[in-house]
């Protein structure tokens, strides 16, 4: 499976993350070809396990419809079903960009970002979503290291690093508490405050 979380055993990350937190939901934007939604929902399933747990994923990309480096939504489809996880997460064919608009205020639980992710992407998600956003909630953006921000298209269409937006941005600095996860491609937990 291709994805830059996959060198570093990210999915242990995302699916510990899961089972430590235990989100009553999880919205995911990018899907790509299913590397962290595998990962996600089966963290959900193991949840399932213990009671009182019934929490359930959406994951929102563009699929075939993303001009750039995409998956397809059939077949991260075929390995949910696979992999017996069809029960905790749906797929949707939608810009992630637009998802907010979808969810009241304080009701997301656990938000996970990658969507070629920069500066202006970081900036633009804590506008949308952070009114979403429960107290204690998590939101999981890929990124967040220098290393990251030199990606070699990131200096080709110069677009605007991410560390630099999280150092300064003014909802992350009044509402959240964040770490990052330092190994390629990095991850940024940030935790809403009270």
């Amino acid at each position: 499976m291709i994805s830059s979380y996959e060198k570093n055993n990210y999915g242990e990350v995302l699916y510990n993350i899961v089972t430590a937190f235990r989100p009553a939901n999880i919205i995911e934007l990018g899907v790509l070809h299913g590397y962290s939604t595998l990962a996600l929902a089966r963290g959900l399933k193991r949840n399932k396990e213990m009671p009182g747990s019934n929490a359930r994923m959406d994951s929102f990309d563009l699929f075939e419809d993303y001009e750039f480096k995409h998956g397809s939504q059939v077949e991260v489809q075929q390995k949910i079903d696979a992999a017996g996880l069809t029960d905790f997460v749906a797929l949707h064919k939608e810009d992630a960009f637009q998802v907010h608009n979808h969810y009241g205020d304080n009701v997301v639980y656990l938000l996970h970002v990658d969507i070629s992710n920069t500066g202006e992407t970081l900036r633009k998600i804590m506008e949308a979503w952070d009114l979403k956003m429960v107290i204690g909630g998590i939101i999981l953006f890929e990124g967040g290291t220098e290393e990251r921000d030199q990606e070699d298209w990131m200096i080709k269409y110069n677009k605007p690093p991410i560390k630099p937006e999280l150092d300064s941005n003014p909802i992350i600095e009044k509402n959240y508490v964040y770490g990052t996860y330092l190994k390629w491609p990095g991850l940024t937990m940030l935790l809403k405050k009270r």
